[in-house]
């Protein structure tokens, strides 16, 4: 296996990076998790191909929630909005504080490697001028 990634096409969509933080009550939020858990997975399932990665952010020990984070393809954050919205999760009051940022898919295995070609193709380029491939 090579130690340097292959270069692979850019996701064609804006993407974005959501970070949902559970609510103190610890307790209260993982009643809130099980209780509205399947609808939670059934609406990922339904939008999985919106999703570029997903899951449970974990404390420390790893063994319980802190809250979750989804790397999403969207239009714009209107759009991310109405997609979370859907989201069980995000209306029965598990998150606390939801922070949303306008982000780059640019290397891991994931994509299956790396967007660019060499740094010169990045160097002084907006982010929306990267090539894709």
């Amino acid at each position: 296996m090579s130690s340097v990634p292959p270069t692979v096409p850019r996701i064609d969509s804006p993407t974005f990076l959501v970070l949902a933080y559970d609510i103190a009550d610890s307790a209260r939020a993982v009643a809130l998790r099980d209780e509205h858990m399947e609808g939670h997975l059934g609406h990922m399932e339904a939008h999985w191909t919106r999703y570029v990665s997903a899951g449970p952010l974990r404390t420390d020990d790893g063994k319980g929630y802190v809250g979750s984070m989804f790397l999403l393809k969207a239009d714009n954050r209107a759009d991310v909005d109405a997609l979370m919205i859907g989201d069980p999760y995000f209306r029965c009051g598990l998150y606390e504080k939801v922070d949303v940022v306008p982000a780059v898919v640019a290397i891991g295995t994931a994509i299956g490697g790396r967007i660019w070609a060499g740094a010169d193709q990045l160097k002084g380029a907006p982010p929306t001028a990267v090539s894709k491939g």
